[in-house]
């Protein structure tokens, strides 16, 4: 049964195989976007993505707004004694493609993907690089809040001061 339009015209679609070549470029995008450091290639993450779906159980849904795809999400439940049931989602990625930013097109998005997807009650959890204060803001207007900051060290190279 093919996905049904929504009220706000996006459709959450589950990926096929046919889609890890557009979600790699897609994914190269988001790591741009958000200043992450992975120098995956656009053949690199396209493999992550076979690797996520066949051996590490994440979910990942295409986002479409009529029969163009606007972004993607990449999902899955783990284990969280705070989460309802035990567990918790664990949004990895959330991406709307550049030209179509703004406007509510992400928090519509986003919306649909959790009326499709999550059952209400459940905990979504996710990360925000401080590289992206862009995401930030978006995930702060859609409602999620800051629970707890992860902290880095490069531990000094012989020689480095």
């Amino acid at each position: 049964m093919p996905p049904q339009e929504t009220q706000s015209g996006i459709v959450v679609r589950k990926h096929t195989p046919d889609d890890f070549d557009r979600l790699a470029r897609m994914n190269r995008e988001l790591i741009e976007d958000e200043g992450h450091r992975s120098p995956l290639t656009v053949e690199e993450l396209k493999e992550r993505f076979e690797r996520f779906v066949t051996k590490e159980g994440w979910s990942v849904d295409l986002l479409l707004s009529g029969d163009e795809i606007i972004g993607f999400a990449t999902h899955r439940y783990e284990d969280n004694d705070t989460g309802e049931g035990g567990r918790c989602v664990h949004l990895r990625q959330f991406f709307i493609a550049r030209d179509r930013r703004g406007g509510g097109i992400g928090r519509a998005a986003l919306e649909e993907l959790i009326h499709t997807r999550f059952r209400p009650g459940e905990r979504i959890f996710l990360d925000v690089l401080e590289t992206n204060p862009g995401g930030k803001t978006f995930w702060s207007r859609t409602g999620f809040t800051p629970y707890g900051t992860i902290m880095e060290m490069n531990v000094p190279k012989d020689g480095d001061s």
